[in-house]
Protein backbone atom coordinates (compact mmCIF):
# COMPACT_ATOMS: atom_id res chain seq x y z
CA UNK A 1 0.00 0.00 0.00
CA UNK A 2 2.38 2.25 0.68
CA UNK A 3 4.45 2.04 -2.61
CA UNK A 4 0.18 2.47 -4.07
CA UNK A 5 1.01 6.00 -2.43
CA UNK A 6 4.06 7.02 -3.20
CA UNK A 7 2.94 6.03 -7.02
CA UNK A 8 -0.21 8.60 -6.80
CA UNK A 9 1.70 11.52 -5.04
CA UNK A 10 4.45 10.85 -7.82
CA UNK A 11 1.55 10.47 -10.60
CA UNK A 12 -0.15 13.68 -9.19
CA UNK A 13 3.26 15.79 -10.03
CA UNK A 14 4.27 14.21 -13.08
CA UNK A 15 1.18 14.42 -14.60
CA UNK A 16 0.93 18.46 -13.64
CA UNK A 17 4.34 18.81 -15.14
CA UNK A 18 3.03 16.70 -17.92
CA UNK A 19 -0.03 18.75 -18.84
CA UNK A 20 2.22 22.27 -18.28
CA UNK A 21 4.40 20.34 -21.18
CA UNK A 22 1.71 19.62 -23.49
CA UNK A 23 -0.19 23.08 -22.99
CA UNK A 24 3.54 25.10 -23.58
CA UNK A 25 3.98 23.17 -26.40
CA UNK A 26 0.34 24.07 -28.44
CA UNK A 27 1.65 27.21 -27.97
CA UNK A 28 4.89 26.85 -29.63
CA UNK A 29 3.56 25.01 -32.33
CA UNK A 30 0.94 27.78 -32.59
CA UNK A 31 3.35 29.91 -33.86
CA UNK A 32 5.35 27.62 -36.11
CA UNK A 33 2.94 25.53 -38.09
CA UNK A 34 -0.54 27.21 -39.87
CA UNK A 35 -3.99 27.08 -38.09
CA UNK A 36 -4.61 24.36 -41.24
CA UNK A 37 -1.92 21.98 -40.20
CA UNK A 38 -2.52 21.82 -36.59
CA UNK A 39 -6.64 20.96 -37.31
CA UNK A 40 -5.47 18.42 -39.65
CA UNK A 41 -3.19 17.12 -37.15
CA UNK A 42 -4.91 17.47 -34.23
CA UNK A 43 -8.42 15.88 -35.90
CA UNK A 44 -5.78 12.91 -37.61
CA UNK A 45 -4.70 12.04 -33.97
CA UNK A 46 -8.03 12.33 -32.07
CA UNK A 47 -9.53 9.35 -34.83
CA UNK A 48 -6.58 7.34 -34.55
CA UNK A 49 -7.02 7.62 -30.59
CA UNK A 50 -10.90 6.97 -31.09
CA UNK A 51 -9.97 3.94 -32.93
CA UNK A 52 -7.29 2.52 -30.65
CA UNK A 53 -10.01 2.50 -27.53
CA UNK A 54 -10.40 -0.98 -28.05
CA UNK A 55 -6.62 -1.37 -26.66
CA UNK A 56 -6.64 0.81 -24.27
CA UNK A 57 -10.00 -0.66 -23.06
CA UNK A 58 -7.55 -3.64 -22.19
CA UNK A 59 -5.81 -2.50 -19.94
CA UNK A 60 -8.16 -2.89 -16.86
CA UNK A 61 -8.83 -6.69 -17.72
CA UNK A 62 -5.43 -7.24 -18.18
CA UNK A 63 -4.80 -5.73 -14.95
CA UNK A 64 -7.69 -7.96 -13.31
CA UNK A 65 -7.01 -11.13 -15.21
CA UNK A 66 -3.24 -11.61 -14.27
CA UNK A 67 -4.03 -10.87 -10.44
CA UNK A 68 -6.39 -13.21 -10.17
CA UNK A 69 -4.25 -15.95 -12.73
CA UNK A 70 -0.80 -15.07 -13.42
CA UNK A 71 -1.21 -16.20 -16.60
CA UNK A 72 0.89 -13.14 -17.92
CA UNK A 73 1.49 -15.23 -21.15
CA UNK A 74 -1.70 -15.85 -22.42
CA UNK A 75 -2.91 -12.57 -21.79
CA UNK A 76 -0.29 -11.15 -23.82
CA UNK A 77 -0.95 -13.47 -26.76
CA UNK A 78 -4.97 -12.40 -26.66
CA UNK A 79 -4.05 -9.02 -26.66
CA UNK A 80 -1.20 -9.63 -29.64
CA UNK A 81 -3.96 -10.83 -31.67
CA UNK A 82 -6.62 -7.92 -31.04
CA UNK A 83 -3.47 -5.29 -31.65
CA UNK A 84 -3.05 -6.94 -34.78
CA UNK A 85 -6.23 -7.32 -36.31
CA UNK A 86 -7.06 -3.61 -34.61
CA UNK A 87 -4.24 -2.22 -36.86
CA UNK A 88 -5.28 -4.21 -39.83
CA UNK A 89 -8.50 -2.57 -39.51
CA UNK A 90 -7.42 1.08 -39.29
CA UNK A 91 -5.28 0.43 -42.07
CA UNK A 92 -7.56 -0.52 -44.28
CA UNK A 93 -10.51 1.54 -43.13
CA UNK A 94 -9.78 4.85 -41.15
CA UNK A 95 -6.40 5.93 -43.46
CA UNK A 96 -8.25 5.95 -46.90
CA UNK A 97 -11.02 7.81 -44.84
CA UNK A 98 -8.20 10.81 -43.32
CA UNK A 99 -6.79 10.95 -46.75
CA UNK A 100 -10.17 11.42 -48.92
CA UNK A 101 -12.58 12.92 -46.96
CA UNK A 102 -10.63 14.22 -43.97
CA UNK A 103 -8.15 15.95 -46.44
CA UNK A 104 -4.68 14.89 -44.41
CA UNK A 105 -2.27 15.33 -47.20
CA UNK A 106 0.73 13.98 -46.55
CA UNK A 107 2.46 10.69 -47.99
CA UNK A 108 0.48 7.22 -46.92
CA UNK A 109 3.57 6.21 -45.55
CA UNK A 110 3.28 8.53 -42.25
CA UNK A 111 -0.05 7.47 -41.47
CA UNK A 112 0.54 3.93 -41.70
CA UNK A 113 3.65 4.31 -39.48
CA UNK A 114 1.24 6.36 -37.16
CA UNK A 115 -0.57 3.50 -36.51
CA UNK A 116 1.31 1.08 -36.15
CA UNK A 117 3.91 3.42 -33.71
CA UNK A 118 0.57 4.28 -31.41
CA UNK A 119 -0.52 1.08 -31.33
CA UNK A 120 3.61 -0.48 -29.76
CA UNK A 121 3.34 2.04 -27.39
CA UNK A 122 -0.48 1.21 -26.69
CA UNK A 123 1.38 -2.40 -26.08
CA UNK A 124 3.91 -1.49 -24.03
CA UNK A 125 1.92 0.69 -21.87
CA UNK A 126 -0.44 -1.43 -21.08
CA UNK A 127 2.07 -4.20 -20.15
CA UNK A 128 3.52 -1.94 -17.69
CA UNK A 129 0.33 -1.59 -15.98
CA UNK A 130 -0.16 -5.05 -16.19
CA UNK A 131 2.84 -5.71 -13.90
CA UNK A 132 1.83 -2.98 -11.80
CA UNK A 133 5.59 -1.37 -13.16
CA UNK A 134 4.29 2.14 -10.76
CA UNK A 135 7.63 4.52 -11.47
CA UNK A 136 8.00 3.34 -15.11
CA UNK A 137 3.72 4.34 -15.38
CA UNK A 138 4.74 7.70 -13.63
CA UNK A 139 7.93 8.28 -15.94
CA UNK A 140 6.44 7.13 -19.27
CA UNK A 141 3.78 10.15 -18.17
CA UNK A 142 6.27 12.61 -18.42
CA UNK A 143 8.70 11.37 -20.83
CA UNK A 144 5.85 11.15 -23.67
CA UNK A 145 5.21 15.15 -23.95
CA UNK A 146 9.44 16.22 -23.56
CA UNK A 147 9.86 13.03 -25.78
CA UNK A 148 7.24 15.04 -28.65
CA UNK A 149 8.58 18.35 -27.99
CA UNK A 150 12.14 17.02 -29.17
CA UNK A 151 11.58 14.95 -31.32
CA UNK A 152 9.93 17.73 -33.28
CA UNK A 153 12.54 20.32 -32.66
CA UNK A 154 14.62 17.62 -34.85
CA UNK A 155 12.31 17.17 -37.82
CA UNK A 156 11.52 21.10 -37.96
CA UNK A 157 14.54 22.59 -37.42
CA UNK A 158 17.96 19.91 -38.29
CA UNK A 159 15.82 18.32 -40.59
CA UNK A 160 13.97 20.92 -42.32
CA UNK A 161 10.61 19.31 -42.35
CA UNK A 162 7.54 21.20 -43.06
CA UNK A 163 3.57 21.42 -43.02
CA UNK A 164 2.38 18.23 -41.47
CA UNK A 165 5.86 16.12 -41.77
CA UNK A 166 7.71 17.32 -38.30
CA UNK A 167 3.91 16.87 -36.71
CA UNK A 168 4.04 13.23 -37.75
CA UNK A 169 7.41 12.38 -37.92
CA UNK A 170 7.65 13.86 -33.99
CA UNK A 171 4.39 11.73 -33.03
CA UNK A 172 5.77 8.38 -34.73
CA UNK A 173 9.52 8.92 -32.98
CA UNK A 174 7.69 9.59 -29.61
CA UNK A 175 5.58 6.76 -29.81
CA UNK A 176 8.69 4.20 -31.31
CA UNK A 177 10.93 5.67 -28.20
CA UNK A 178 8.70 5.27 -25.62
CA UNK A 179 7.76 1.37 -26.79
CA UNK A 180 11.91 0.83 -26.60
CA UNK A 181 12.30 2.44 -23.25
CA UNK A 182 10.11 0.16 -21.97
CA UNK A 183 11.07 -2.84 -23.70
CA UNK A 184 14.78 -2.42 -22.11
CA UNK A 185 12.93 -1.78 -18.89
CA UNK A 186 10.89 -4.66 -18.63
CA UNK A 187 14.20 -6.92 -19.76
CA UNK A 188 16.06 -5.80 -17.16
CA UNK A 189 13.41 -6.26 -14.43
CA UNK A 190 11.63 -9.59 -16.06
CA UNK A 191 12.43 -11.55 -13.33
CA UNK A 192 10.98 -9.53 -10.72
CA UNK A 193 8.04 -8.88 -12.58
CA UNK A 194 6.72 -12.21 -13.85
CA UNK A 195 8.30 -14.76 -11.56
CA UNK A 196 5.20 -16.80 -10.39
CA UNK A 197 3.58 -19.81 -11.96
CA UNK A 198 0.29 -19.42 -13.00
CA UNK A 199 -2.43 -19.75 -10.02
CA UNK A 200 -5.22 -21.17 -12.45
CA UNK A 201 -6.42 -21.94 -16.35
CA UNK A 202 -6.74 -18.27 -17.71
CA UNK A 203 -10.20 -17.68 -19.37
CA UNK A 204 -9.65 -16.51 -22.80
CA UNK A 205 -13.39 -16.07 -23.33
CA UNK A 206 -14.15 -14.38 -20.08
CA UNK A 207 -10.96 -12.02 -20.99
CA UNK A 208 -12.22 -11.07 -23.63
CA UNK A 209 -15.43 -10.21 -22.78
CA UNK A 210 -13.98 -7.94 -19.74
CA UNK A 211 -11.72 -6.68 -22.19
CA UNK A 212 -14.89 -5.40 -24.57
CA UNK A 213 -16.87 -3.88 -21.44
CA UNK A 214 -13.89 -2.39 -20.20
CA UNK A 215 -13.96 -0.61 -23.42
CA UNK A 216 -17.17 0.69 -23.87
CA UNK A 217 -17.07 1.75 -20.42
CA UNK A 218 -14.07 3.22 -20.57
CA UNK A 219 -15.73 4.92 -23.96
CA UNK A 220 -19.27 6.18 -22.37
CA UNK A 221 -17.02 8.06 -19.50
CA UNK A 222 -16.08 10.40 -22.27
CA UNK A 223 -19.20 10.00 -23.58
CA UNK A 224 -20.97 11.70 -20.64
CA UNK A 225 -18.38 14.92 -21.11
CA UNK A 226 -19.74 15.18 -24.77
CA UNK A 227 -23.45 14.54 -23.96
CA UNK A 228 -22.95 17.89 -21.72
CA UNK A 229 -21.59 19.66 -24.58
CA UNK A 230 -24.04 18.96 -27.21
CA UNK A 231 -26.90 19.88 -24.57
CA UNK A 232 -24.90 23.18 -24.43
CA UNK A 233 -25.09 23.50 -28.21
CA UNK A 234 -29.18 23.06 -28.27
CA UNK A 235 -30.27 24.67 -26.10
CA UNK A 236 -27.71 27.50 -24.93
CA UNK A 237 -25.76 30.45 -26.75
CA UNK A 238 -21.95 30.49 -28.10
CA UNK A 239 -20.96 32.70 -25.68
CA UNK A 240 -22.29 30.09 -22.79
CA UNK A 241 -20.72 27.24 -25.23
CA UNK A 242 -17.08 28.52 -24.89
CA UNK A 243 -16.97 29.07 -20.89
CA UNK A 244 -17.57 25.62 -20.93
CA UNK A 245 -15.46 24.11 -23.67
CA UNK A 246 -12.77 27.02 -23.02
CA UNK A 247 -12.63 26.93 -18.99
CA UNK A 248 -14.83 24.72 -17.32
CA UNK A 249 -14.28 21.11 -19.44
CA UNK A 250 -10.59 21.82 -19.39
CA UNK A 251 -10.33 22.59 -15.66
CA UNK A 252 -12.36 19.33 -15.19
CA UNK A 253 -10.45 17.55 -17.12
CA UNK A 254 -7.23 18.24 -15.81
CA UNK A 255 -8.55 17.66 -12.28
CA UNK A 256 -9.95 14.24 -13.16
CA UNK A 257 -6.38 13.53 -15.22
CA UNK A 258 -4.47 14.78 -11.87
CA UNK A 259 -7.10 12.85 -9.12
CA UNK A 260 -9.19 10.17 -10.76
CA UNK A 261 -6.85 8.74 -13.55
CA UNK A 262 -4.13 7.73 -10.88
CA UNK A 263 -6.73 5.50 -9.02
CA UNK A 264 -7.16 3.17 -11.95
CA UNK A 265 -3.54 3.05 -12.47
CA UNK A 266 -2.55 2.51 -9.17
CA UNK A 267 -5.07 1.80 -6.95
CA UNK A 268 -7.17 -1.18 -9.59
CA UNK A 269 -4.07 -3.30 -9.60
CA UNK A 270 -3.47 -2.86 -5.96
CA UNK A 271 -7.37 -3.71 -5.18
CA UNK A 272 -6.70 -6.90 -8.04
CA UNK A 273 -4.04 -8.29 -6.26
CA UNK A 274 -5.19 -7.65 -2.82
CA UNK A 275 -8.73 -9.17 -3.68
CA UNK A 276 -6.92 -12.25 -5.84
CA UNK A 277 -5.14 -13.20 -2.43
CA UNK A 278 -8.13 -12.66 0.10
CA UNK A 279 -6.47 -10.14 2.09
CA UNK A 280 -9.32 -8.06 2.80
CA UNK A 281 -8.50 -6.02 6.10
CA UNK A 282 -5.81 -4.46 3.52
CA UNK A 283 -8.84 -3.73 0.85
CA UNK A 284 -10.55 -1.85 3.69
CA UNK A 285 -6.98 0.21 4.37
CA UNK A 286 -6.70 1.42 1.06
CA UNK A 287 -10.77 2.71 1.35
CA UNK A 288 -10.13 4.88 4.36
CA UNK A 289 -7.19 6.24 2.47
CA UNK A 290 -9.28 6.89 -0.27
CA UNK A 291 -11.92 8.63 1.62
CA UNK A 292 -8.83 10.88 3.78
CA UNK A 293 -7.27 11.75 -0.04
CA UNK A 294 -11.30 12.75 -1.60
CA UNK A 295 -11.93 15.13 2.10
CA UNK A 296 -8.32 16.43 1.01
CA UNK A 297 -8.37 17.09 -2.92
CA UNK A 298 -12.07 18.54 -2.79
CA UNK A 299 -11.81 20.34 0.40
CA UNK A 300 -8.67 22.13 -1.64
CA UNK A 301 -10.40 22.55 -4.55
CA UNK A 302 -13.36 24.05 -2.48
CA UNK A 303 -11.69 26.68 -0.96
CA UNK A 304 -9.67 27.58 -3.84
CA UNK A 305 -12.23 27.67 -6.30
CA UNK A 306 -13.84 30.32 -3.64
CA UNK A 307 -11.03 32.36 -3.16
CA UNK A 308 -9.60 32.32 -6.74
CA UNK A 309 -11.84 31.18 -9.56
CA UNK A 310 -12.94 34.95 -10.47
CA UNK A 311 -9.79 36.21 -10.22
CA UNK A 312 -7.78 33.25 -12.33
CA UNK A 313 -10.33 33.38 -14.67
CA UNK A 314 -10.01 37.13 -15.43
CA UNK A 315 -6.60 36.74 -15.77
CA UNK A 316 -5.47 33.79 -17.36
CA UNK A 317 -8.05 34.20 -20.14
CA UNK A 318 -10.12 37.18 -20.14
CA UNK A 319 -13.93 39.03 -18.76
CA UNK A 320 -15.65 37.95 -21.48
CA UNK A 321 -15.28 34.39 -19.85
CA UNK A 322 -16.27 35.36 -15.69
CA UNK A 323 -19.21 33.28 -15.78
CA UNK A 324 -17.68 30.11 -15.96
CA UNK A 325 -16.30 30.69 -12.77
CA UNK A 326 -19.83 29.84 -10.80
CA UNK A 327 -19.36 26.75 -13.03
CA UNK A 328 -16.34 25.70 -11.23
CA UNK A 329 -17.18 26.76 -8.21
CA UNK A 330 -20.03 23.99 -8.50
CA UNK A 331 -18.26 21.67 -9.45
CA UNK A 332 -15.54 22.38 -6.82
CA UNK A 333 -18.19 20.99 -3.89
CA UNK A 334 -19.41 17.65 -5.73
CA UNK A 335 -15.81 16.71 -7.23
CA UNK A 336 -15.62 14.41 -3.56
CA UNK A 337 -18.17 12.51 -5.68
CA UNK A 338 -16.32 11.76 -8.43
CA UNK A 339 -13.16 10.81 -6.70
CA UNK A 340 -15.20 8.65 -4.53
CA UNK A 341 -16.75 6.95 -7.30
CA UNK A 342 -13.62 6.02 -9.49
CA UNK A 343 -12.83 4.22 -6.28
CA UNK A 344 -15.72 1.99 -6.32
CA UNK A 345 -15.86 1.21 -10.18
CA UNK A 346 -12.28 0.57 -9.38
CA UNK A 347 -12.97 -1.78 -6.74
CA UNK A 348 -15.83 -3.22 -8.82
CA UNK A 349 -13.73 -4.33 -11.65
CA UNK A 350 -10.92 -5.66 -9.28
CA UNK A 351 -13.55 -8.03 -7.86
CA UNK A 352 -13.99 -9.13 -11.46
CA UNK A 353 -17.40 -7.49 -12.23
CA UNK A 354 -17.05 -5.60 -14.93
CA UNK A 355 -20.82 -5.64 -16.74
CA UNK A 356 -22.10 -3.90 -13.34
CA UNK A 357 -19.40 -1.23 -14.09
CA UNK A 358 -20.46 -0.22 -17.38
CA UNK A 359 -23.95 -0.44 -16.47
CA UNK A 360 -22.86 2.59 -14.02
CA UNK A 361 -21.28 4.40 -16.32
CA UNK A 362 -24.32 3.84 -18.94
CA UNK A 363 -27.17 4.73 -16.01
CA UNK A 364 -24.11 8.47 -15.71
CA UNK A 365 -25.43 9.01 -19.12
CA UNK A 366 -28.81 8.59 -18.43
CA UNK A 367 -29.64 10.69 -15.47
CA UNK A 368 -27.32 13.69 -16.55
CA UNK A 369 -29.84 13.05 -19.66
CA UNK A 370 -32.91 13.06 -17.24
CA UNK A 371 -31.61 15.44 -14.50
CA UNK A 372 -30.94 18.55 -17.22
CA UNK A 373 -34.43 17.88 -18.60
CA UNK A 374 -36.08 17.71 -15.02
CA UNK A 375 -34.09 21.09 -13.91
CA UNK A 376 -34.79 22.61 -17.83
CA UNK A 377 -38.39 22.50 -17.97
CA UNK A 378 -39.49 22.94 -14.44
CA UNK A 379 -36.69 24.91 -12.42
CA UNK A 380 -34.10 26.75 -14.50
CA UNK A 381 -33.08 27.90 -17.70
CA UNK A 382 -29.76 28.85 -16.86
CA UNK A 383 -26.68 27.01 -17.95
CA UNK A 384 -25.90 26.18 -14.59
CA UNK A 385 -28.80 23.53 -15.39
CA UNK A 386 -26.27 21.32 -17.49
CA UNK A 387 -23.72 21.60 -14.28
CA UNK A 388 -25.97 20.58 -11.85
CA UNK A 389 -27.00 17.69 -14.19
CA UNK A 390 -23.43 16.63 -14.38
CA UNK A 391 -22.90 16.73 -10.84
CA UNK A 392 -26.14 15.13 -10.29
CA UNK A 393 -25.30 12.01 -12.78
CA UNK A 394 -21.76 11.75 -10.79
CA UNK A 395 -23.71 11.50 -7.45
CA UNK A 396 -26.57 9.11 -8.98
CA UNK A 397 -23.07 7.03 -9.82
CA UNK A 398 -21.85 7.02 -6.23
CA UNK A 399 -25.42 6.13 -4.98
CA UNK A 400 -25.41 2.79 -7.38
CA UNK A 401 -21.95 2.29 -6.73
CA UNK A 402 -22.16 2.29 -3.38
CA UNK A 403 -24.97 -0.30 -2.68
CA UNK A 404 -23.13 -2.86 -5.12
CA UNK A 405 -19.80 -2.43 -3.29
CA UNK A 406 -21.52 -3.30 -0.15
CA UNK A 407 -22.60 -6.21 -2.03
CA UNK A 408 -19.70 -7.44 -2.62
CA UNK A 409 -18.27 -6.53 0.93
CA UNK A 410 -20.90 -8.37 2.36
CA UNK A 411 -19.75 -11.44 0.62
CA UNK A 412 -16.17 -11.24 1.17
CA UNK A 413 -17.16 -11.38 4.69
CA UNK A 414 -19.37 -14.28 4.66
CA UNK A 415 -15.91 -15.56 2.80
Amino acid sequence: MKEMKQAIFHSILVSSLSVALNFSFKIFLARFISKTDLALYFTAIDIFTMTLLVLVGFRSSMVVSFAHTKDDYKILQVFKAVLLITVLAVWGFVIPYLKHKIGVHIDYWYLVFTVISLSFSVYYTNLIAMYRMYKTVNFVTFLEPALLIVWFLIAYFLASTKGLQPLFISTIMTAFSLSLYIYIVKARKIKSVSVEKPKQQHNTQNFLKNSLVSTIEFGSGIVMMYTAVVLIMKYFNLDELGDFQVVVKPVFTYMIMLFVFPIFRFVLPELSKLYAAKEYEKLFEIKRWILKFAFTVSGIFVVLSLLFADKAVAYLFSPTYAESSLMIIHISFFFFFVILNAYQIAFIKASGDFVSALLIRLWGIVSLVGLFYAIYMFYSKNIIAVIIALIGSYISMFVVSLLKERKILKELKIR
